[in-house]
């Protein structure tokens, strides 16, 4: 239980630190009252959560298994819930409004309850890209240290993420493990930053735009269209770091140490730079038919326009160049592919890379075994051998992914929404990609689409709750209530 509060709070006082960032820059432009209000929650929470560190300081020891689940679900949840209180005070909207809207960041997942962002207090906006950010690091964290070691959801086992267990049990050891994550996500940022500068973007825009990327999030720092913000080169500058944070983070550090054996045995990334070239090549052709110009190999525009949406869906950002190109393609397969999602390790939403593969692995083997019974062939994807504990653990997360999917779909449905722009709002939420659900999809139901800030409460809290599973990848969430209850019945 000490474990559990002092890293809780840890956690909470690296959150309210981080607001003295929003609150220069609302003196910084002019917006002086929120800035002291922003100074003030982020300093109530700093000093509660530093006197609880000082409490219990000297007592701390290891952490459990069972702790850290119930730390990485419990973190998940309060961190939203606690944030939308000075939210809802510094925009003036409900507390339901507010835990959508901290949700949705801390998930990555984009989805904007405000109507005109423009409109936005700038410091505020900086702040939920910043929590949106901060979110990307925490996934990232919350895969390699609390889901991979006991294989929740069948992530494949790299030699980081297979001594997370012991890692965890170690104070100095954990921070240390931490840092080195935090560090790499750090430093892409700025590359991202510097690189969107140099194609002479706005600061502000230019940072708030590198935070999405990083953590495949879907917040934008204005209702104008990408296009038109940042220009040809800087959507292409984009897309590559969209593509840099849905790829896994063990393979970016093989990349930078160049270990050519772990590059030559790795796969799921190369499957995904394949799929976002192809896509992007697709998405080119058809903005060019819609313009009207059918030469689009030597169309710049569409071209630079194709790699940019596309690493925003295999990415789970859901940020579009300019409204309605998502409505050029077909649903199902702009559904099915953020439904897929990324790859293992990153920050992207979706099933993954990883475990399609795996599963198609297994079906080609019991295929196989049809033609020759005595095979033995093991199934595997890469240098990852997938074994009947792996499979059981893809196969669960996948039937319950489904469930969660279907039943979510059904209780929007329920409240009033047309089946289609239900079960396009559940997997947006569900893969967070907030950004792709839009009424662009028809113009039939438009009547029946409503926006995010057109959404009565419990279809607010219906989504809120389905980003929160998605983010945590569902099993991991059965798993600590599975714990409390046990908890519970031995009390």
């Amino acid at each position: 239980m000490i474990a559990f509060v002092f890293y809780f709070s840890a956690l909470g006082a690296i959150l309210c630190a981080s607001t003295l960032i929003p609150a220069l820059i609302a003196f910084g432009v002019q917006e002086i009252q929120i800035g002291y209000r922003i100074l003030l929650y982020g300093a109530s929470g700093g000093f509660f959560c530093i006197a609880t560190l000082l409490a219990i300081h000297g007592r701390l020891g290891g952490m459990e298994r069972n702790t850290a689940i119930i730390l990485a679900v419990t973190s998940w949840i309060g961190f939203p819930a606690v944030t939308a209180l000075p939210l809802s005070d510094l925009l003036n909207i409900s507390y339901i409004d507010a835990v959508f809207q901290t949700m949705s960041a801390f998930t990555t997942s984009g989805a904007m309850i405000i109507d005109n962002v423009d409109t936005m207090p700038r410091s505020v906006l900086f702040m939920l890209a910043q929590f949106q950010w901060l979110g990307g690091a925490g996934v990232l964290i919350t895969l390699v240290l609390v889901l991979a070691p006991w294989e929740i959801g069948g992530l494949p086992q790299v030699s980081s993420a297979s001594v997370a267990a012991s890692i965890v049990a170690s104070q100095s050891r954990l921070v240390k493990f931490c840092w080195r994550i935090f560090r790499a996500y750090l430093m892409l940022t700025l590359m991202c930053f510097i690189g969107l500068l140099l194609c002479q973007v706005k600061p502000f825009d230019a940072m708030v735009l590198s935070f999405s990327a990083l953590s495949t999030g879907g917040m934008s720092p204005t209702d104008q269209s990408i296009d038109l913000v940042i220009g040809n080169w800087g959507m292409i500058i984009l897309a590559a770091f969209m593509i840099t944070g849905a790829t896994s983070v063990f393979w970016h550090e093989s990349v930078a140490r160049l270990n050519i054996e772990d590059l030559r045995a790795h796969r799921e990334s190369y499957f995904i730079l394949t799929v976002w070239l192809a896509l992007a090549l697709y998405v080119a052709y058809k903005i060019s038919v819609s313009t009207g110009e059918t030469g689009f190999l030597l169309n710049t525009k569409a071209l630079s326009e194709g790699v940019f949406n596309s690493a925003s869906i295999i990415s789970t950002s859901g940020l579009q160049s300019r409204p309605g190109v998502f409505s050029l393609l077909p649903s199902t397969l702009v559904l099915m592919l953020i439904f897929i999602g990324g790859g293992c390790y990153s920050t992207s939403g979706g099933i993954k890379f990883f475990r399609i593969g795996g599963m198609f692995s297994l079906s080609e083997y019991e295929l196989n075994r049809l033609i020759y019974p005595s095979s033995m062939k093991p199934t595997r994807f890469g240098n990852t051998k997938f074994d009947l504990g792996i499979m059981k653990a893809i196969w669960s997360l996948f039937a319950v992914l489904i469930i969660t999917v279907a039943i979510a779909t059904c209780a929007l449905s329920i409240t009033g929404i047309a089946f289609q722009p239900s079960l396009t709002a559940v997997i947006a939420a569900i893969t967070n990609s907030g950004s792709v659900y839009t009424p662009d999809w028809s113009s039939t139901l438009s009547n029946q689409w409503p926006a995010y800030f057109d959404m009565s409460d419990i279809q607010k809290l219906i989504l809120t709750v389905t980003m929160f599973l998605g983010r945590l990848e569902v099993i991991s969430v059965f798993a600590c209530a599975t714990v409390v209850l046990r908890t519970i019945r031995q009390l």
